[in-house]
């Protein structure tokens, strides 16, 4: 008896893309279409988030057996994260009529991409990861606001010190015209 995996696989091996990614190679990026939900038979891929104060983060690595890009694909939106392979993998791509037959025609053969969305959802509201992600957060955005105030303060003594560079002969070539008419009057 194989895995669920397995039958999905001889399930729809007529038709299914079967695609080999290098290390580092990006299967797809935030914003693009969602046309595709991907099995991995082997090595590992990155799902990596990028957020606005820290960059690119990599939010979950999946190995042999796991499906991802099924959340998109359902919902129809473009990709919210990038895909990368993290050491080389060999992935097989169903597209959504595929994935649509096998729903329909076979229900609990759509087990895994079932198993896959509810691990997710457990993740996103498990209080753990909740407490452990606002921590996290917590302590990018206090590091990236003390780099900002550091760097503000470095900004501000520099100006002092440039306006003081200007300042001094300035004074000085008051004090001495002031002098000069002084001394000629």
């Amino acid at each position: 008896m194989g895995t669920i995996a397995a039958k999905i696989t001889r399930y729809t091996k007529l038709s299914m893309e079967k695609i080999t990614y290098a290390a580092d190679d990006v299967i797809y990026r935030e914003g693009d279409p969602s046309q595709q939900v991907y099995l991995i038979k082997s090595g590992r891929i990155n799902l990596i988030d990028t957020y606005p104060e820290t960059g690119e983060v990599v939010s979950k690595s999946l190995g042999p057996g796991r499906v991802f890009g099924e959340i998109e694909l359902i919902d129809r939106r473009p990709r919210s994260s990038i895909a990368q392979a993290s050491e080389e993998a060999k992935i097989v791509v169903f597209s959504h009529d595929e994935i649509m037959d096998m729903v329909f025609d076979n229900p609990e053969k759509s087990l895994i991409l079932a198993r896959d969305v509810f691990d997710r959802l457990r993740q996103l509201y498990s209080s753990d990861s909740l407490d452990g992600e606002l921590t996290k957060l917590r302590e990018e955005m206090h590091e990236t606001i003390k780099a900002a105030v550091i760097s503000h303060e470095s900004r501000v003594v520099k100006s002092h010190n440039g306006m003081a560079a200007i300042a001094i002969p300035v004074v000085l070539l008051i004090a001495i015209v002031v002098g000069m008419q002084v001394y000629l009057h």
